[in-house]
């Protein structure tokens, strides 16, 4: 097993509460890996940042990136560009529950997988404390997806998911809106051939603090790269 490997956990904030300490302490316990966490945030003014600082001074594995923009997908980008390390993982500032984890995650990578989803819909996954609404329309687009395409992965909207330099560099991320980075990127991923598989994970709705997914809002969003995903079935079958 290598573990010489550099990468790069991106977790994306936005006025964070103080539960964000409880998130990166759990990963610089748990994690054994050769790793730096890129807090990517939008503006100097954001209170996530005093908050890290005051309770993790000059911790060399934490780094700061200011957005080029705004918005989560656009922190997410401008996170990868600066990025130099052999992966990334994209993780959730509210996620206290998965840390240990990203262990297994990277060691799937050093495996020879170039896409690493945790899933909430295989076996042992699951998600508590989701909206009745958000629960049923995820559950069933990655239903559709999964038993009516070619897609391989069952849970295609979860945005917590490892991504190889090598896939990256071949891309050019085109989602300026809303939470879709993950499902654009696994999308395309699946087009080019590359090696994914998905390894049973919990996801807990936050309790505190308030979300920023607009269910009505994104959901167009999150049909573009359905319809990419169908496209590229038809194709496979051509």
């Amino acid at each position: 097993m290598k573990k010489n490997n550099r990468f790069h956990i991106l977790i994306p904030v936005f006025n964070e509460n103080e539960t964000i300490v409880e998130t990166v302490r759990n990963i610089l316990q748990n994690v054994d890996y050769n790793f730096e966490i890129l807090i990517c945030y939008d503006f100097d003014e954001d209170k996530t940042l005093n908050i890290l600082k005051e309770n993790f001074k000059n911790n060399p594995k934490i780094k700061y990136i200011k957005n080029k923009s705004r918005g989560f997908n656009l922190a997410l980008i401008t996170g990868i560009e600066i990025s130099d390390a052999d992966a990334i993982l994209i993780y959730m500032a509210d996620d206290h529950n998965n840390s240990k984890l990203i262990n297994r995650i990277f060691e799937k990578y050093n495996e020879g997988y170039h896409v690493v989803c945790p899933s909430r819909f295989v076996q042992s996954g699951n998600m508590k404390g989701v909206p009745f609404l958000k629960g049923v329309l995820t559950k069933l687009a990655s239903f559709i997806i999964f038993n009516f395409s070619t897609f391989p992965i069952k849970d295609a909207t979860n945005s917590f998911r490892l991504f190889s330099r090598e896939l990256l560099s071949q891309l050019t991320l085109e989602s300026n809106k809303g939470f879709t980075l993950s499902f654009e990127i696994t999308a395309k991923a699946h087009r080019l051939n590359f090696k994914m598989i998905e390894i049973p994970t919990v996801w807990i709705e936050r309790t505190r603090g308030e979300s920023r997914f607009k269910l009505l809002t994104f959901i167009p969003l999150y049909l573009r790269w359905l319809f990419y995903i169908f496209q590229t079935t038809l194709t496979k079958k051509n």
